[in-house]
């Protein structure tokens, strides 16, 4: 059953995706940025939440995808700190299984997938698994050296946070296609479809994430551009999803007026 206000919130919301659709290419706002669609498309609808923690639009998280986009590429679902990390952890993480970074050495690097299903090895000898402990509710991020002993099992998500995170954020979806082109060396987006969609449920969040279709994702870089160019830039640790398999996670819900 879908909330009554998440329905009406959704009628709003294709109306105005309607008249964007009718607009047909429209200049996209912050052209170098990789997320100019999507930031061009809440704009258009008048959008000003920008708050990562809670859903975009009125309960209803939009997320905005090419039409060329290839369908086995993954989705974020949301960034969540581990719940005993306040940065320094995570610090001590890049510095000690990192790898540095191929244009700024002095600094350590960690872009790394990370499933419960299998270990996933790190470019220096290093290991990384994601360990659902049901007795004690957390998620643990266990690392194994090369001889399968594991060194470290300090970081970890405490099951009432995810579910919160999930519940702030997630519960409703908003998927959004869109086509692109260059007109004088400027972006511009035609958005084509709407789909909406409804969470599962928290049980089935965790059996897929047993199975390594949801993954953790760790992204530790460095800026490469800009005035902060060279130090280092911390994206935190997410929870992604493929958009192929967003159908096992989510049901599709259709707007009747």
């Amino acid at each position: 059953m879908i909330e009554k206000d998440i329905l009406e919130t959704s009628k709003k919301l294709i109306k105005k995706f309607e008249g964007i659709n009718k607009q047909g290419f429209i200049k996209g706002i912050k052209p170098q940025t990789k997320g100019s669609a999507g930031l061009t498309f809440e704009k258009l609808i008048g959008n000003e939440n920008d708050n990562f923690q809670i859903a975009d639009y009125h309960g209803i998280e939009i997320k905005v995808k090419a039409n060329n986009r290839i369908n086995g590429r993954y989705t974020s679902l949301f960034s969540l700190v581990p719940s005993n990390c306040f940065g320094l952890k995570l610090k001590e993480l890049r510095n000690k299984y990192g790898y540095p970074d191929k244009d700024f050495p002095a600094i350590n690097c960690i872009n790394k997938s990370v499933f419960a299903n299998i270990k996933t090895a790190t470019t220096n000898g290093f290991y990384f698994n994601l360990k659902i402990d049901y007795l004690k509710e957390k998620l643990i991020l266990l690392v194994y050296d090369s001889n399968d002993n594991i060194v470290d099992s300090e970081l970890y998500w405490d099951f009432d946070e995810v579910i919160s995170a999930i519940n702030r954020k997630l519960k409703y979806l908003a998927f959004v296609k869109y086509d692109k082109k260059y007109i004088g060396g400027q972006k511009y987006f035609k958005y084509t479809k709407i789909k909406f969609y409804k969470f599962k449920g928290v049980k089935t969040f965790f059996q897929l994430l047993k199975k390594g279709i949801i993954r953790l994702y760790i992204c530790l870089g460095v800026y490469k551009s800009n005035y902060k160019v060279g130090k280092e830039h911390d994206h935190g640790i997410r929870f992604d999803i493929k958009e192929c398999d967003l159908n096992m996670l989510y049901d599709e819900y259709n707007i009747i007026d």
